[in-house]
């Protein structure tokens, strides 16, 4: 009779070892690839955020300047500086405005409070709107404000009472009147304020909040909204760097006397530190990891990089804690830095553009009569 044999106890053991040790192994490499995968997808989200802040803030700041005198293009309110108190995570604020090319009403009379429009709005206004009135060739032009939201369709605005100061200079002209020929218009004077908001996501008002780059519209019920919409997440700091003609940064000085249309080549106004002067603008941003490094320590990745300088000339130090808040720097995000530097060409305007369309319907088929193209004549006949 054959006798039957099992494994011995030395054997079992040194399997279940061999066994578990792979097991280890296994589960190792997929914690670590597991791990990778979620820094990687962080990092990528970063980046994402990155480009998409640069794409939407480059394409804006191209079109700073246009439809509007060159020294209204660029503000600069109190707390516009890396340096003011209460900049966040240290970072500039931006802001310009532009006429929106897409936006006209015909004009029929103008008051210092009110606007009578011919044919109505061809869309909603907000309350605070900044609209440009402008007489036919650009014989002379001014600004108001909206005083309550117009509807689409509306044909009465009413404005902001005059102050004197941009943009409630609320001018009566003359040529207003649209007596000839032409007509007068209004134009849509679109403002882009950006800035970084720390947003509380979390509920715990002792943690530091989520940074975002955030757009205002210079509307609403205040002088303005206080945080607008959000561009992208997860964007920690802007640096603002303005540029002149010769090449050279400033830092822009709305006291001195702006450059103004119709002034001489060798005009000093056309040189000086006016924001009027700005040529080009770089934007420098640092983006964040959309998620933690699981294994980072506490005191590991717990600074927003330095870069740029300050107002004096000496560079900047890393940022640990924001001076705004007194809140830390949150710690084991991955960081980039970067800049790019966008030429602002309609800062180089000599004279008002005057985006007036061809009417396909109207006395003369060839005149430039304001209206929208339609799909027949889709150009624009005259600038602008």
């Amino acid at each position: 009779m054959r006798r039957q044999r099992g494994f011995s106890l030395i054997e079992l053991m040194v399997s279940s070892a061999v066994t578990f040790i792979t097991v280890l192994a296994v589960s190792a490499a997929f914690l670590g690839y597991t791990q990778s995968f979620y820094t990687q997808a962080g990092i990528r989200g970063g980046q994402a955020s990155l480009r998409q802040t640069h794409l939407m803030v480059v394409r804006n700041l191209r079109m700073a300047g246009y439809g509007i005198e060159p020294y209204r293009a660029f503000d600069f309110p109190a707390n516009w500086s890396r340096d003011s108190a209460t900049a966040v995570n240290r970072s500039d604020r931006l802001v310009f405005r532009m006429r929106n090319p897409a936006f006209s009403a015909r004009v029929d009379s103008v008051t210092e409070s009110s606007v009578t429009l011919t044919d109505g709005l061809p869309e909603k206004l907000l309350r605070g709107q900044i609209i440009q009135l402008m007489c036919p060739g650009a014989i002379d032009w001014t600004y108001a404000r909206l005083r309550e939201e117009a509807i689409k369709g509306a044909k009465v605005l009413q404005l902001q009472d005059k102050t004197g100061a941009f943009p409630n200079l609320n001018q009566v002209h003359n040529c207003f009147s649209n007596t000839g020929e032409l007509s007068s218009y209004l134009f849509k004077i679109d403002v882009y304020d950006y800035s970084i908001q720390l947003i509380d996501e979390d509920g715990d008002p002792a943690s530091p909040g989520r940074p975002y780059l955030f757009r205002r519209h210079g509307l609403g019920n205040g002088p303005e909204d206080s945080f607008g919409e959000p561009v992208a997440e997860d964007i920690e700091a802007l640096r603002v760097t303005f540029v002149n003609a010769n090449g050279a940064s400033f830092i822009p000085d709305p006291t001195l006397d702006p450059p103004i249309y119709g002034m001489g080549q060798n005009d000093p106004r056309s040189d000086n530190n006016h924001p009027g002067n700005i040529r080009a603008v770089v934007v420098g941003l640092v983006a964040r990891s959309s998620t933690r490094d699981s294994g980072a320590a506490p005191g590991a990745m717990n600074q927003i990089p330095s870069f740029g300088r300050k107002v004096d000339g000496t560079p900047e130090a890393a940022l640990s804690v924001d001076p705004s808040t007194g809140k830390p720097v949150p710690y084991g995000f991955r960081r980039v830095v970067s800049e790019m530097s966008i030429q602002v060409r309609n800062m180089l305007s000599t004279e008002m553009p005057v985006p007036l369309y061809y009417e396909s319907g109207g006395v003369s088929p060839d005149a430039c009569k304001g209206e929208l193209p339609d799909d027949e004549h889709s150009f624009n006949c005259a600038g602008g």
